[in-house]
């Protein structure tokens, strides 16, 4: 089967074909998790920061300068045609930056480890419900990060788990105790129980993968069977009786 794409001014031609495949061999170590963030594409477990590059955000104004040529441009002339393909090769480069950012770090997890751990999150309600961060949501590409994540686990035996996200930025990787003071900045964590401090990213990835050794579920996409899972308890901290009855 032959599908032809079209990205603005350009066409290309993708080849589907059916091929028999070996079942990779299942492998479940080393395993680490991820913190998707804004600011750092992700954080993971094991304290490595991958900070995000913006590319939608570099170019907006390049972009917003190429928006007002297309709106002096009288309608129907060959130079408002002009002035829009050059905003569509704007936004095909913002694209493609982004796609290989995530093709590499999705190919550098699923080859060097065989269980990726990930929150469970909602993208698409979070983007309506938060008009302020939806730019950089996207941006960053969050769940495209986990879709690429997903498929080449499954090529390579790994497996991808999904775990709950309350309060992973609010709990200590330590000792288990959630307190949102204990998050002073964007990027600094320190327990108030314990002492325990941390970037604050990582510290989320530390808890994420404890949830995961908690209650492990690999994704029906990982082809290795499912295992029943516990529940996630989580540690709040008790209000005093003065707070409450105030």
């Amino acid at each position: 089967m032959i599908v032809r794409l079209s990205e603005g001014d350009q066409w290309f031609a993708s080849l589907l074909c059916e091929s028999e495949v070996a079942e990779p061999l299942p492998r479940t170590s080393p395993v680490v998790a991820l913190d998707r963030g804004v600011i750092n594409v992700v954080a993971d477990s094991d304290g490595k920061i991958v900070p995000s590059p913006r590319f939608y955000e570099r170019g907006l104004k390049r972009l917003a300068r190429a928006q007002r040529a297309v709106s002096r441009r009288k309608k129907g002339s060959n130079n408002r045609d002009t002035a829009k393909r050059r905003v569509a090769r704007l936004h095909r480069k913002v694209s493609r930056q982004r796609e290989h950012v995530i093709q590499t770090l999705s190919h550098t997890y699923a080859k060097s480890h065989g269980t990726v751990v990930v929150e469970k999150l909602n993208t698409l309600g979070m983007v309506k419900a938060n008009r302020g961060l939806s730019r950089g949501i996207l941006d960053a590409g969050w769940g495209r990060l986990v879709e690429c994540l997903r498929y080449k686990l499954a090529w390579s035996g790994g497996r991808l788990v999904e775990v709950p996200a309350h309060y992973s930025s609010q709990t200590c990787s330590s000792c288990g105790a959630v307190d949102a003071a204990s998050r002073r900045t964007q990027s600094d964590f320190c327990c108030t129980a314990c002492g325990y401090c941390d970037h604050a990213d990582v510290n989320a990835a530390k808890v994420l993968k404890a949830r995961a050794n908690r209650s492990c579920l690999p994704t029906e996409a990982s082809g290795l069977p499912s295992r029943r899972s516990g529940k996630v308890s989580l540690r709040v901290p008790r209000r005093s009786s003065q707070s409450s009855a105030l």
